[in-house]
């Protein structure tokens, strides 16, 4: 059997030797640097079967299996699974099979580790301190490429009693149930605000001090670096799929590339991945995580060979929990590693959210990157951080031109179109959106167009409220594969309707595109929109106060652009500023010496 080895994009020998040069699995391996295992050419065939996502995440998998088991073969059974589904690659589960029960079987194949371990790796699997059963095979489950967060949610068997009247009250009558959510928010924040509990990592000092603890545990040491080992960075997301924070995370991943870091990918969060194939991701080792994983008390198998593997100078945490608790392992054992998170908002629903997590895992962050001057004061003031360890570096430039813009005319002066971009997400709160679109077609019918940009788990409940008010000749629907320009192009006035934010993108993208923004009076907005454009949180009074706004705006094209001139004006000041690209790269060429 002829095997392709997947080493560096010059060891192209074996690659002809097969007869695979050419293939569009070959086209994607001269893409990346370094891989972790050698395949038959029956594997090559069947992964040329797949999609390009579906294809990225065996190859994700079979690289993290080949990581933590240095020189073992292993059989891969790959199967698709349904769209309520979520992909499992580097879980426990990949052992058992359970959770591939009745799911289609597409493929399998052998592939065989390729790494030259520097310490020893166990050829156990372990959940804690529990031996798990490893009979050679790894079970791996993909799903639809069509597949989204809302068949997961729909599917989801939480639908309890609460969480179903929670929903009515919701569809019902969202402006009085906004009342009881508005109290809600407020207990919320103000716990936000309360002190910290510290992150205690589960250490084997601290295994072995528990009385209750008959089976010692023997600290794991990583190994040397392999000779000639690459210069790396780990950039550590919550996903690859839409939003503001991984939009960035994105950008931080081609930084990575130009300033001539091999790019290590690791996700935690399950999700379909749809950005696995964005060309960003060529050059990169990618690891989407699924949980739970293999570890033992004070080891991380993943981290350790990834250590002994590359030369990793730093690590960039964009709200990835797996990362934050795993960050001590790092100090440990590489105290000259550079660790750096980047934070976006307060999320309150969780008692301050990830920048809480920074709070909590601070000992061994050497720097927080803000995007908002209401999160610097809320890390400096309220939680008593030192500014030494926190820069504020907005997001502009990351994908649009504050430079070099210019007034967007109105399309129609019989016609304002209003606009909603982002994700269909509670936090985004569309239902007010659609409020305001209802209230303007009673108040001025025919006079308003409103476009809603973008998908997510409250896609269907979006769907339900416009029809349920009978909003489908008012209300235009635009999928995440419309580029996001086309709106803008299309849009008069931006519309935030969110019930929490730091500064969006969409307000910078807006402004820069010549578009003026109307917002809620949430997180750290007011930095750009002026007191004339922002609008009350509360539903009811956002409501009130966006109609008001939007009957004067229709009729005062001169308002409309002062209006966008002074958040220019905010937005140049505002871009004086150290930008997150200017200060990224910066940091990555101090960590690359």
């Amino acid at each position: 059997m002829s095997l392709w080895c997947f080493t560096f994009p010059n060891s192209t020998a074996s690659l002809y030797d097969s007869g695979l040069i050419g293939s569009r699995h070959d086209r994607l391996y001269n893409s990346h640097m370094r891989h972790f295992y050698q395949v038959g050419r029956e594997a090559t065939e069947f992964l040329n079967t797949l999609s390009a996502r579906q294809e990225r995440l065996v190859i994700a998998a079979v690289d993290y299996h080949s990581l933590i088991q240095p020189g073992r073969t292993l059989h891969y059974k790959v199967y698709m699974g349904e769209k309520w589904q979520y992909p499992r690659l580097t879980d426990t589960s990949t052992l058992n099979g359970g959770c591939t029960a009745d799911a289609e079987l597409l493929g399998e194949f052998d592939a065989t580790s390729t790494v030259e371990a520097q310490s020893v790796f166990s050829p156990h699997y372990f959940a804690g301190d529990e031996q798990l059963v490893d009979r050679n095979v790894r079970y791996i489950l993909l799903t639809p490429d069509d597949a989204t967060d809302e068949d997961i949610w729909e599917h989801s068997p939480n639908k309890s009693r609460v969480v179903k009247l929670y929903n009515e009250l919701e569809y019902r009558w969202p402006v009085s149930f906004d009342y009881a959510r508005e109290l809600q928010r407020a207990e919320r924040e103000r716990k936000a605000r309360g002190a910290v509990k510290l992150y205690e990592p589960f250490t084997v000092e601290s295994a072995n001090s528990n009385d209750k603890n008959h089976h010692p545990w023997v600290e794991v040491h990583p190994g040397n670096r392999v000779a000639d080992a690459p210069k790396a960075v780990i950039i550590a997301m919550h996903w690859l799929q839409a939003g503001g924070a991984e939009r960035w995370g994105m950008e931080t991943i081609q930084l990575a590339k130009e300033a001539g870091f091999l790019p290590i990918v690791i996700t935690d969060a399950d999700g379909h991945q749809p950005w696995i194939t964005d060309p960003i991701c060529d050059g990169a080792l990618v690891l989407p995580l699924t949980q739970p994983m293999q570890y033992r008390v004070g080891d991380v198998p993943i981290l350790r060979a990834l250590f002994e593997q590359f030369d990793i100078r730093g690590i960039m945490i964009h709200h990835c929990q797996w990362m934050y608790d795993n960050a001590w392992w790092v100090k440990k054992y590489f105290p000259d590693v550079h660790i750096v998170d980047s934070l976006h908002i307060v999320e309150y629903m969780f008692r301050g959210g990830f920048p809480r997590e920074s709070l909590a895992h601070d000992e061994w962050i050497d720097l927080h990157h803000v995007i908002s001057p209401q999160l610097e004061r809320w890390m400096e003031d309220v939680h008593h951080i030192p500014a030494s360890k926190v820069v504020d570096a907005p997001l502009i430039g990351l994908t649009a031109d504050s430079e070099h813009v210019q007034y967007a005319e109105r399309k129609d002066l019989k016609t304002l179109n209003v606009v909603f971009v982002g994700r269909m997400s509670r936090q985004k709160r569309p239902d007010a959106f659609i409020l305001v679109a209802k209230a303007m077609k009673k108040a001025a019918p025919g006079k308003f167009h409103f476009i809603m940009h973008g998908s997510g788990d409250m896609d269907t409940f979006v769907d339900d409220l416009i029809k349920r008010y009978d909003l489908g000749d008012v209300i235009e629907r635009r999928a995440m594969s419309v580029p996001v320009s086309r709106t803008y192009e299309d849009a008069d006035v931006l519309l935030v309707s969110s019930v929490n934010e730091g500064i969006t993108l969409t307000t910078i993208e807006a402004i820069s595109d010549g578009v003026p923004v109307l917002s809620a009076n949430v997180g750290s907005q007011g930095t750009l929109v002026p007191p004339q454009g922002l609008l009350r949180r509360m539903t009811s009074s956002f409501i009130h106060d966006a109609k008001r706004s939007l009957l004067h705006l229709y009729d005062n094209e001169s308002d409309r652009r002062k209006l966008w001139e002074v958040e220019k004006q905010r937005l140049e000041t505002f871009s004086h500023k150290e930008t997150a690209n200017s200060l990224f790269r910066r940091l990555l060429t101090e960590w690359s010496k």
